[in-house]
């Protein structure tokens, strides 16, 4: 039972605060580059992490071996995950953004079998199938009206790559809850690692790296890089590995109806009649991939 209760904390922590988190982007979006966003997000939370290993005399000394795992996990999950989702949201709303990472569930289910030899049964074929067919309800105006200059269905298709990314990241995860890594330990490095990787991009690609000075963009980089970044990754990878990274994923199940309830006040998103059939078949889709499975 305390298992349990320990899940739902985590779970709970996840899907709140990330249901929040995805509106909070275009805070940062307005007044700097996705790139820049990112870079200043995650290397403020790998020093407050940082801050936090040594005030707990966290073991800090790790193979290079594990380094690099630490490295991967940062890059996927820290840098080109969120790189890509900061621009999917120059595009689309946020609230669409969050619900293309309803497609996590089915990453991390193929990426455990793929990587980690878990089965893969006939609920999440079914659910797969009806996710889609939700994706289709939600963009069905677009689809029927396409237009090569609309930027509906590009913003979606960089959303799926970002959870790509994300689920790719998950999975090196895992590998270091097998190794019993600390999550607080994997996730320093991680940010370390991943906002280091997003500079080198950064400066590639000629981005302005100074910071607006304005209470919007510092007030979201404190939002996102303490409790969208530290707090939420920590709950979400310590339950991926209690429970699994494809259970986790559950996360991204409730979240997204959280960011798009907010994308509707705050970004004027309009809800239809097909959106709506739409989002209950990809939620339906995840509970049906998560649930308890025979055989």
């Amino acid at each position: 039972m305390t298992s349990r209760f320990e899940n739902l904390i985590l779970y709970s922590i996840c899907t709140l605060i990330w249901g929040s988190t995805w509106l909070v982007i275009t805070f940062q979006i307005d007044s700097a580059s996705p790139v820049t966003s990112v870079f200043w997000r995650f290397l403020l939370a790998a020093g407050i992490l940082f801050a936090f290993c040594f005030f707990k005399k966290q073991n800090l000394k790790y193979s290079r071996r594990e380094h690099f795992l630490f490295a991967a996990q940062g890059i996927f999950m820290f840098s080109v995950n969120y790189m890509l989702t900061y621009i999917a949201e120059t595009m689309i709303s946020s609230g669409l953004v969050a619900l293309s990472f309803t497609a996590l569930v089915y990453y991390n289910m193929f990426g455990m079998r793929i990587f980690f030899k878990k089965p893969i049964t006939k609920n999440v074929i079914l659910g797969s199938l009806l996710g889609g067919l939700g994706i289709v309800f939600i963009f069905l105006n677009e689809i029927l009206h396409f237009d090569p200059s609309s930027q509906t269905i590009v913003g979606l298709c960089v959303g799926f790559l970002a959870t790509l990314s994300a689920s790719t990241g998950n999975m090196v995860a895992q590998k270091s809850y097998q190794l019993r890594i600390p999550v607080v330990v994997t996730n320093t490095f991680g940010m370390l690692y991943g906002s280091l990787f997003t500079l080198i991009i950064a400066l590639i690609h000629g981005d302005n790296l100074a910071i607006p000075l304005t209470g919007k963009f510092l007030g979201a980089l404190l939002y996102l890089a303490l409790f969208g970044s530290v707090i939420a990754f920590g709950a979400y990878l310590s339950l991926a590995g209690k429970i699994g990274a494809e259970k986790a994923a559950y996360t991204s199940v409730i979240s997204p109806v959280i960011a798009l309830v907010l994308s509707s006040f705050f970004e004027n998103f309009k809800w239809t009649p097909y959106i709506l059939v739409g989002v209950l078949l990809c939620l339906l889709g995840n509970v049906l991939t998560l649930t308890k499975r025979a055989g």
